[in-house]
Formats: C-alpha cells, sequence, structure tokens
C-alpha cells in the first residue's frame, strides 16, 4: 500500500491524504502537504482491524489553489462520510446554496461528504442516482461511510479507476492508472488479474466480497435508435446498414468521397441504396487521403490491374491500403454522432478482410469501444456496432441475400469503370462468395 501511494505521487505531489477505517468505525488519518515520498517514512495505517484504506495524492488545480493548506484542505475529506475525488465538480456553489450545505474547504471536491450526508440514504441505488443525475463534472471517486465500514462504493465516468485483487493477502487494491499496480519484474503465472472499472459505471464492494454494480450513464431513448453507418457502398457496408434497418434502427449513411479510384460509381450506388434503404445520407467529401496522406494505390496512381493472380493476392494482402482509412472515418463518425446524436456507429468490417486489412479486425472496433467514453464530451454516448465483423464473405453474402439487402446496387470494385472489373481483390472475394453459395451475382463484370 505504502508503495502504491508513493507511485501515485506521479499524479499529484502537492499533498497527500490517508484515512484507514477501522472495524470499530474509528479512523487513522495522515495528512501532509508535499510529496509521499519525502515525508511518509515510518507511520502505520494498516492494522489487524482495518477494513478499507483511502489514499489522495493531489495535484492541485489552478482554480483550486489553496496557499497555506490545513488539514481540512488535504483529500480525503469527511468526518462521516469520507471521500476521495479525483476530476473537477463544475456545480460545487450550486449544490452548496440548493442544499444549504457548508464545506470544509474552498476546494470543489469537499463539497461531496456533506452533499452526501444529506442526501443519500446508504443504498448503492441512491448513490447511483446522486452520483448521475446532481454531481456535473468529471470523477473517479470512492466513497466510505465510517458508520459501515465493512464497504466502499467507486464511481467514475470517463476518469480511471483500476481494480486488481491480491489473491495471496486477500486485499482489493483500486487506483486511478494501472501502473501504479502493476509490477512488471513478476512472471506473468504470478501476476494478479488488472481491469479498468467500466467508464460511467459505480460498484459497491464489502469486506465479504458482496459486490453491486450500476450503470452510469443517463438514458437517451432518441439517440438509442439512431445510427450512422459508415457505408462505401460496398457489400459489407450496405448488408450491415440493412441489418440496423431491420433491427429498427433511424439509419443514416456516411459516405466518404476521398479521391479515390472508384469514387464517382461510388457515389452513384451509394445515392441509390440510401434511397431503396429509406435511409439518410450524409456525403463528406475530402481530399485529406490524397493530398496530405498519399502513399496509397487507390488514391495516387491509376493504372490497370495487370496480373492473372491480382484478384486472389489482393485478397490476401493489402496491396491498396489506405493509411489509418478506418480509423479517420470512424473518428469523424464519432463526432458527427456526438454533434446530431447518433447513439450508434456502424462498420462494415469482416472476419475475411481482417486477414489482409488490420483495421478491419475484430480487435480494432473492440479497442475503439473502449476509447470512446473518452473521446466525447461528459454523457455523450456513442458506441460502435460490427453486424458483420465474425463474417466470412460467402456468410455476408448469404445474410444480405437472406434480409433482401440491395446487392444489386453495390459497388465493391476498386476501379470505377462501366462495370465491375472482376480482376481486384474485392472482385475476387465478391464473384467467390456469390459462387459458393451457389448464386448469381446482380452485378456485371467486365472480364469471365
Amino acid at each position: 500500500m505504502r508503495s502504491v501511494i508513493v507511485r501515485g505521487e506521479d499524479r499529484g505531489r502537492d499533498s497527500y491524504g490517508i484515512v484507514s477505517f477501522q472495524r470499530d468505525g474509528s479512523v487513522v488519518e495522515i495528512k501532509n502537504v508535499g510529496r509521499p515520498s519525502n515525508s511518509l517514512g515510518d507511520e502505520r495505517f494498516v492494522f489487524s482491524t482495518s477494513t478499507i484504506v483511502m489514499n489522495n495524492d493531489r495535484a492541485e488545480p489552478t482554480t483550486e489553489y489553496v496557499e497555506n493548506k490545513r488539514s481540512n484542505d488535504i483529500q480525503p475529506f469527511g468526518r462521516n462520510i469520507y471521500v476521495t475525488h479525483n476530476g473537477v465538480i463544475a456545480n460545487d456553489h450550486e449544490l452548496e446554496l440548493r442544499y444549504n450545505i457548508t464545506r470544509s474547504s474552498k476546494i470543489d471536491s469537499a463539497i461531496l461528504p456533506p452533499l452526501f450526508e444529506k442526501l443519500w440514504n446508504g443504498t448503492a441505488s441512491e448513490l447511483q442516482r446522486i452520483v448521475r443525475d446532481v454531481v456535473l463534472g468529471s470523477f473517479a471517486l470512492a466513497v466510505v461511510d465510517k458508520r459501515n465500514p465493512n464497504r466502499v462504493a467507486i464511481a467514475c465516468n470517463y476518469k480511471p479507476i483500476f481494480l486488481e485483487y491480491d489473491l495471496e493477502h486477500d486485499v482489493m487494491f483500486f487506483t486511478s492508472l494501472e501502473s501504479y499496480l502493476e509490477d512488471a519484474s513478476k512472471p506473468v503465472w504470478e501476476t494478479n488479474p488488472l481491469r479498468q472499472m467500466t467508464p460511467y459505471s459505480l460498484m459497491t464492494i464489502d469486506t465479504q466480497k458482496k459486490t453491486e454494480q450500476f450503470s452510469l450513464w443517463k438514458p437517451d431513448p432518441a439517440a438509442e435508435k439512431k445510427a450512422l453507418v459508415v457505408c462505401s457502398a460496398g457489400l459489407d457496408s450496405t448488408i450491415a446498414a440493412k441489418v440496423m434497418v431491420d433491427r429498427g434502427y433511424d439509419v443514416t449513411l456516411l459516405h466518404f468521397k476521398y479521391r479515390h479510384r472508384a469514387e464517382k460509381r461510388e457515389e452513384e450506388s451509394i445515392k441509390l441504396i440510401a434511397s431503396r434503404l429509406n435511409a439518410g445520407l450524409l456525403i463528406v467529401d475530402t481530399s485529406l487521403f490524397k493530398d496530405v496522406i498519399g502513399h496509397s494505390r487507390l488514391t495516387e496512381t491509376f493504372e490497370e490491374i495487370q496480373t492473372d493472380r491480382a484478384g486472389e493476392a489482393g485478397a490476401e494482402f493489402a496491396h491498396e491500403w489506405v493509411p489509418a482509412r478506418n480509423l479517420i472515418f470512424l473518428a469523424i463518425a464519432t463526432g458527427i454522432s456526438e454533434a446530431h446524436k447518433f447513439g450508434f456507429v456502424v462498420l462494415g468490417n469482416n472476419l475475411e478482410e481482417a486477414g489482409a486489412f488490420p483495421d478491419n479486425e475484430m480487435i480494432f472496433v473492440n479497442k475503439l469501444k473502449e476509447v470512446l467514453p473518452y473521446a466525447t464530451n461528459l454523457q455523450n454516448r456513442v458506441r460502435l456496432e460490427m453486424p458483420v465483423g465474425n463474417l466470412m464473405k460467402h456468410e455476408i453474402v448469404k445474410l444480405g441475400t437472406s434480409i433482401n439487402a440491395p446487392l444489386d446496387l453495390t459497388w465493391s470494385c476498386y476501379e470505377g469503370g462501366r462495370t465491375h472489373c472482376g480482376r481486384c481483390g474485392p472482385c475476387y472475394m465478391r464473384r467467390k462468395a456469390f459462387e459458393m453459395n451457389g448464386l448469381i451475382d446482380p452485378v456485371a463484370y467486365e472480364s469471365n
């Protein structure tokens, strides 16, 4: 515990406080100005009677500067209910007036203990309501009532909390950065499980290992039924769009014109697809990939595909890679979704193309899912969906046929000719997928 506190000064060097809760309801406090590495000596704060230990290493914001710090200005704050908080409480003055409460320090976090004393009935569900609906700002916080010293509540929105259970000592640790818990010298089989708490969640944990968990997202029924589908007009994204339509979502297609070879044909197709699906359509015109990023055959060179094995080779290796394309597309889609209240961004990535294109791999989308709560503002929830992410091309065609997706309107070819070229990687995979299903492809090809 001492080691974790000292490591934590990486994010807070102005003051530190430790409160150790005992089974009989008493507390032991250590509070000092400066770094714990400079003044935390051999003082004991873990005893045989200890149940929970809370610590805060504070980085003092400019707006919360206290020149001459007293014990009351050092977290954890509280008398009966103790709180340690990382983040900003933006409505602290409003809460003080609204509920006629007085805090022990001008520091914003000091509003939380008297607020909880006033409003909280002790249940986890009521704490969820207060933290979600009453408090405005960013937070990772821990709450302990010394009258119930066997339970801690921890909650966070986009401020992180990491959890680790030490099996050997039967101790649960929680902290704001995983590196404060990690021990890189341990062999992998000795490392205890470490996981991040879900953003926008609240959890209670007691010494009998009983837990309760709650979401801190505020429901937004309108956004919950709106989906923005990144759609090239190809098979995968068009079928993904039809899946979302069939699930009852209000679907808008997001199409990018990025100066690529098939831009004109794709634009013609996407307009027809949007009309057939009765979906909205946003077209983003950008020259970023050609004029700034470059280094892609799809935007820079326009020679014909000549080799006989080009299709198969193109299906197995990303010859036509566009640097970070899906990452950039999804970043733009997330911004649009936050601004226009789309609850979901949908991508047509798939298992087949993940063999050649890393931004089609499911882990790419799953990792972005983890990032999005930190990329949008408070309570602006945007989630990612990948309806065909686990499917091979022949399975996608089978699905598309079964749900009556507008496959006849799709454009898969890298080239922008009058018909599909029949030679590039997407043409090869498409033709094979229809053939494997014993189906006739409804689009025409230049070559047999």
